[in-house]
């Protein structure tokens, strides 16, 4: 409620922050045995940022919702009623146990052998090698390694108990000596160092070839510890690449918005955020394609009802600017027919100030009872010098329908309407547009746009005629320019588009690229949209969020003016308690309580009676502050409002009537110093 107060609390929450992020090696220290013991059991499958998030939560009904994503993300048949992959992890946990656990000091799971055998799995081959009297106990494992995470065809791996006591552990080729395996009596009297190497050999080649190397094309050459160090390492690095950790990257962002029957039914996504400008206002453009979309038959029609929460917030967590609201969507038989075999895309816009900021959007479907999350960092240039959007690539184009054409839509310029989507794929036979927007420029003799696709080597496989600047240069510096590319003749392969605005004599003044993959065949990658159509700028909406993010960046000053067209266009009751929070937070109290009190005399809003309250008390007037106070303590009891009572009632002279709400606020938080010490000093004047 204190506004005065703002950034103070401001860096009260950042310290806190930091200091949480400081000390996250205690938080594990600090965690209820059973989820210790949840760590151990997955580590081998846990990635980092599912270890730092949930080391990150402080409550365990988080902890177990975090618990249940992570199974869920890494069912292989989400529609079954069992969880395939959780069976099996927790079959290979008994076998583990049952058979790494003799000599270990800890159960069979947590040992080295059984730390490898939950990440690969059973070997084609496990050879065992315990009567043996010339070597230590040791197995030699085999197994067919999944090439497309980076690991050889095949490859071995050993495991050996030194001086025949206690645990096994893995050998390191090249790293350590064949005679680690070897009883060293079997050699004492010989000084070869090839010794050991045929003592193993005499027991088994295939051994003494994995002793050398453990990846199995290169044991007999002698190859030996860099393709098996790498190897080793690419195997404890192998759930990094495998298993897909983006709901944990997000995870912190949703988990207060969405319900435990919810927390199963996480949808993976695409998404991409692009700068753009419109009416010289830059706006987000975004696009988010869940992977499936979940529709209830109702009648004739097939519907589903989502609920959209966005969210912007600074580098240091701060809350910037967040939304919520409701989309139905329904569609005909036909409707539904046509675009049931293509993804889903949500496409918005969101006006944004100067900053670099993290989005987060998270979309619940209410009728199917799954969700998906997404975060992205943006950063926003100030608006000065010359300066280039990102390069758009679209899957064609097409008119604006007449109606929206003097709207604002995402991905639609001038009456163009993009096909973007937030996959960078395109298949043979499309038509690949490229856009480009420019700010702060000027024409001059020569100048030109250049837009060209090029392949991984570098060079050239297709280039579009240079734009003279002057033809494609707007009102300000302004600029919006576009090619088209026909992909018939191009193989399938990774491109990069390139655009630039070039000097007469070839030298590049601003440039951009963008990324591609033209897929050998042909796929449906185009989505079907739901575009969210706003008002043209300038508008009420655009011009309260603006001033909302003004307000929480510390930019009071700027974000008045906002308002105050925004109410001219609107008298919106939103707006005009903004401003006079805003107000307040600049000291223009008298102006402050007139915004505050046209709200809360029209519809009692809460909101706006703290204001007015703050804004008398801050000119002293606390009989004036009193009565709004006792208002809003007749609907509901708030600590703030106790407390700034309180002050007033002291400030009146009236400590008796003071103490029994200060009481009640400690009651409700005890852990407030000042309320205690203004407690004391009430007691002793009454």
């Amino acid at each position: 409620m204190n506004c005065v107060k703002k950034n103070k609390g401001a860096a009260v929450i950042v310290s806190v922050m930091l200091a949480a992020g400081l000390s996250g090696a205690a938080v594990k220290n600090d965690l209820p045995a059973v989820y210790k013991e949840w760590l151990e059991t997955v580590d081998p499958i846990l990635t980092s940022t599912e270890r730092d998030v949930f080391l990150s939560l402080t409550k365990d009904e988080d902890r177990e919702k975090f618990i249940k994503f992570f199974w869920k993300q890494h069912d292989p048949f989400p529609d079954t009623p069992e969880n395939e992959f959780y069976r099996e992890y927790m079959n290979r946990i008994l076998f583990a146990d049952r058979n790494f656990s003799v000599g270990a000091h800890k159960k069979g799971h947590l040992t080295e052998r059984g730390q490898f055998y939950l990440m690969l799995g059973p070997p084609l081959e496990r050879e065992r090698y315990v009567t043996q009297s010339d070597i230590w106990p040791l197995e030699l494992w085999f197994y067919k390694g999944e090439t497309a995470y980076g690991l050889p065809a095949y490859f071995y791996l050993i495991f050996y108990q030194p001086d025949g006591i206690g645990d096994f552990r893995l050998f390191y080729p090249g790293v350590e000596g064949a005679e680690k395996l070897v009883i060293p009596s079997v050699y004492a009297e010989a000084r070869q160092m090839t010794l050991p190497a045929d003592t193993l050999r005499k027991i088994s080649a295939e051994l003494a070839s994995a002793s050398k190397s453990y990846v199995a094309s290169e044991g007999g050459g002698g190859l030996s510890s860099l393709s098996s160090v790498a190897l080793i390492a690419g195997i404890k690095d192998l759930k990094e690449k495998k298993f897909s950790d983006a709901y944990a990257r997000s995870f912190l962002s949703f988990k207060d918005f969405v319900e435990t029957d919810y927390s199963d039914n996480f949808l993976a996504s695409a998404f991409k955020a692009r700068l753009l400008r419109s009416s010289g206002q830059t706006f987000l453009h975004w696009t988010l394609e869940p992977e499936r979309i979940s529709f209830a038959r109702r009648g004739d029609l097939y519907v589903a009802q989502f609920e959209l929460f966005l969210r912007l917030e600074d580098p240091s967590g701060n809350l910037v600017y967040q939304s919520q609201e409701e989309i139905p969507i329904r569609l005909n038989e036909e409707q539904y027919k046509s675009h049931e075999r293509r993804r889903f895309a949500l496409q918005d816009t969101l006006p944004v100030i100067p900053g670099k900021f993290k989005l987060s959007v998270l979309l619940k479907n209410k009728t199917g009872r799954d969700f998906t999350s997404v975060e992205n960092t943006v950063a926003i240039a100030e608006e000065t010098g010359p300066r280039l959007s990102h390069l758009l690539l679209s899957h064609g184009q097409g008119p604006v329908a007449e109606a929206e054409r003097a709207r604002l839509k995402p991905f639609a310029f001038n009456g163009v309407q993009l096909a973007f989507g937030a996959r960078p794929e395109f298949t043979p036979g499309e038509t690949l547009v490229c856009f480009l927007q420019g700010a702060g420029l000027e024409a001059a003799a020569g100048r030109t746009v250049t837009f060209g696709l090029y392949g991984p080597d570098g060079n050239s496989v297709a280039a579009a005629d240079p734009k003279p600047l002057e033809d494609v240069l707007g009102p300000g510096g302004e600029m919006e320019a576009s090619a088209r590319f026909d992909l018939s003749g191009v193989k399938p392969e990774y491109y990069e588009a390139r655009a630039a605005v070039q000097e007469a004599d070839g030298r590049i003044l601003l440039s951009a690229a963008e990324p591609f993959v033209l897929l050998a065949q042909a796929a449906p990658t185009i989505p079907w949209t739901l575009a969210r159509v706003r008002d043209a700028f300038p508008n009420a909406e655009a011009l309260t969020i603006l001033a909302t993010q003004r307000f929480t960046t510390g930019g009071s000053d700027r974000a008045v003016p906002l308002l105050e067209r925004a109410l001219s266009l609107k008298d919106d009751p939103a707006a005009r308690l903004l401003l006079a929070k805003t107000l307040y937070s600049l000291n223009r109290y008298e102006e402050s309580i007139a915004a505050a009190k046209a709200v809360y005399e029209t519809g009692g809003n809460r909101e706006a009676g703290k204001v007015l309250a703050l804004g008398l008390t801050a000119l002293k007037d606390w009989s004036g502050a009193l009565v709004y106070l006792e208002q809003l303590l007749e609907g509901a009891i708030e600590v703030e409002v106790l407390n700034l009572a309180a002050e007033c009632l002291l400030q009146l002279g009236r400590p008796g009537e003071a103490v029994p709400l200060l009481e009640r606020s400690l009651g409700l938080v005890p852990t407030q110093p000042a309320v205690q010490a203004l407690l004391e000093r009430a007691r002793k004047k009454s």
